[in-house]
């Protein structure tokens, strides 16, 4: 009973994914022996917290399901090189069976008999990613599977490493080879992708942009691992938690583990559980989430987030202008960067709101973290202290 199945961490697969049965149900046909489906090529994008990694996650799963081979890498600097020098040759070194011979160096004595022999690996470790790749293909089809290139974490500073890997794989693509590739990380370094040199083959890839879940999709998500581990949620406390929670997955999953943890010794989850558990997750959700996703903003930028936390739903984009003492078309430019990095959304002309959940609530507890490297109201009670001592 005491065995959490909530996984509140980045990253991190839960024992229930809800919401992404349509978009597994793509991938397992492109597993399918001889299937072609439009997502042997695709990006996910989504906000921070949303789901892009465990959906790799799920799609690596349905892979090796299938006995594909997979090939996965966080992108940054230096992954190619590590796909060259280690990785790769490992897996051809697993899976070739011609990877290791043995080569014939004498003969023994005669009156015993017999020969001398050495092994020798056929795949050291040297730079050759098209081949290593295209012969890990060759040997996952002879087995009636095939390949998947898995790559996170796509960045702005790793876009020439995406491009190597991109070419590799277009090139067998081309061939009607079975491989795949996905590749995820936030709008805007995809928009960077779509947009860089070199990486045309992306732009007619499957996008998909993972979404917030439903309220149905959302009570699921919290009751059904609750009942799978033999403990049950009152209707008060799940409707609480599933509305809390706004179906954002990081807050769905820190919710529900923060809940079952309450009183584990009793077999119900109760309102009370769960309201200690919405506290708890909200404190989480601005540590985890909304600070990270504040750092990767220039200053203006917060400034602009800044102004919208001043009204109770969305803002006019002119009422956010002129609270920064800008002009509508400089303060549009911050606008356009916020829409590409998933911090914002635009329900409607003119109006923008916040993505990410408890964004505004937790501007106005915390401004300061608007003004990330600017003294904290903590600090400045010290710096009075001193200044009268």
């Amino acid at each position: 009973m005491h065995d959490n199945p909530f996984r509140p961490g980045f990253g991190i697969s839960p024992p229930m994914l809800a919401g992404r049965d349509a978009l597994l149900s793509e991938w397992r046909e492109v597993f399918r022996l001889g299937a072609w489906s439009p997502y042997r090529a695709a990006l996910v994008t989504g906000m921070r917290g949303v789901g892009k990694t465990v959906l790799l996650n799920a799609v690596e799963d349905a892979a090796l399901e299938r006995d594909w081979t997979i090939v996965h890498g966080t992108l940054h600097v230096g992954l190619v090189e590590a796909l060259e020098h280690d990785r790769l040759p490992a897996k051809l070194q697993e899976q070739d069976p011609e990877a290791v011979t043995r080569d014939v160096t004498g003969l023994t004595v005669p009156s015993v008999g017999g020969v001398t022999s050495q092994l020798s690996k056929r795949y050291p470790r040297e730079p050759r990613l098209e081949s290593m790749l295209a012969r890990l293909v060759e040997l996952a089809e002879a087995r009636g599977a095939g390949v998947l290139v898995s790559l996170d974490e796509v960045a702005r500073e790793s876009l020439d490493e995406l491009r190597r890997i991109a070419i590799a794989v277009q090139h067998l693509l081309r061939e009607d080879r079975r491989v795949a590739i996905v590749a995820a990380g936030v709008p805007a370094s995809i928009a960077a992708a779509l947009e860089a040199d070199g990486l045309t083959f992306f732009r007619r890839a499957q996008q998909v942009r993972l979404d917030t879940l439903t309220l149905a999709q959302t009570r699921q998500a919290i009751a059904e691992p609750i009942r799978q581990r033999g403990r049950t949620i009152d209707e008060p406390a799940l409707d609480r938690a599933a509305r809390a929670s706004e179906g954002y997955p990081f807050l769905v999953q820190s919710i529900g583990a923060r809940a079952w943890e309450y009183q584990t010794h009793v077999e119900e989850i109760t309102t009370d559980a769960v309201q200690h558990a919405v506290e708890v997750a909200y404190a989480a959700m601005g540590e985890s989430v909304i600070v990270p996703a504040l750092r990767g903003l220039s200053g203006r930028d917060r400034d602009y987030l800044l102004a919208m936390s001043e009204d109770d739903g969305p803002s006019s984009t002119a009422a956010v202008a002129e609270r920064m003492g800008a002009s509508l078309g400089n303060a549009g430019k911050q606008r356009a960067r916020l829409l590409d990095a998933g911090i914002v959304v635009a329900p409607e002309r003119g109006l923008v709101d916040f993505a990410i959940p408890r964004m505004r609530d937790h501007l106005r507890a915390h401004p300061h973290d608007a003004q990330l490297g600017l003294p904290t109201a903590a600090r400045e009670t010290f710096r009075d202290a001193g200044a009268t001592g």
